[in-house]
């Protein structure tokens, strides 16, 4: 069996043995967004560098103060920043997000992703890794919850639990890894085992010390340290 399909097959064994431990997957802060792409693109711009409760109270604050997106991008910066505090790093995610959603606008004619609709996943994904603010994380989390369109991201859970559990070479980049584990994982799987691994990886296997001794991928982990980087 060559490594891609060996791959394959594990990641369907890591997701069936993680479903029997945390059969309800599920994402508190982009669950309630779904099919609204610009919530989901600014909840995610949110949650970067931030944990989600922050996140989201950020988000719901902003939303308290500015009911439409275009209001966010015509008004004060320093007045979105208010709205933003907190959730911290305030002053660089207003910036993020004017003009995120200012390109939307001038691209589409409104602070609306609806101008995707047709376009291929390929395309989507270009669209939105141009747009200030947004990686490839970012973007797959917009695709996955905004758009309906199967995608994997990688955060830093799922780059860490990746390279201990020997899906991806250590030297590989988060970048890569997303492209990589898109390949091998089934779409009807990506956002379940995105979720299923984040869980895992915050209450098991986490940084540091992880809980090897009740975890139920011990049999397929490598161990090691994941590099910290920036994920967005």
């Amino acid at each position: 069996m060559d490594i891609l399909a060996d791959n394959e097959k594990k990641i369907r064994d890591i997701y069936l043995l993680l479903k029997g431990h945390y059969p309800a997957p599920f994402s508190g802060l982009l669950e309630p967004k779904r099919n609204s792409p610009v919530d989901v693109l600014v909840a995610t711009i949110l949650s970067q560098a931030t944990n989600d409760t922050l996140s989201d109270r950020a988000f719901e604050a902003l939303k308290a103060a500015f009911p439409t997106w275009e209001g966010v991008v015509d008004a004060d910066p320093s007045s979105v920043e208010k709205a933003l505090a907190v959730g911290g790093l305030q002053r660089e995610k207003t910036k993020k997000i004017q003009s995120a959603l200012r390109k939307l606008r001038s691209d589409f004619g409104g602070v609306t992703l609806d101008g995707l609709a047709n376009r291929s996943p390929r395309e989507c994904f270009d669209y939105l890794v141009s747009l200030p603010g947004v990686g490839p994380k970012t973007a797959a989390c917009v695709m996955a919850f905004g758009l309906n369109i199967p995608a994997f991201p990688v955060d830093t859970h799922v780059f860490r639990l990746a390279k201990r559990l020997d899906l991806v070479p250590r030297r590989w980049t988060p970048e890569k890894t997303q492209r990589y584990l898109e390949e091998i994982t089934p779409d009807e799987i990506k956002m379940p085992l995105h979720l299923l691994l984040i869980r895992h990886g915050r209450e098991v296997c986490s940084s540091r010390k992880p809980k090897c001794s009740i975890c139920a991928l011990k049999d397929l982990c490598g161990g090691d340290e994941s590099s910290k980087k920036n994920f967005s």
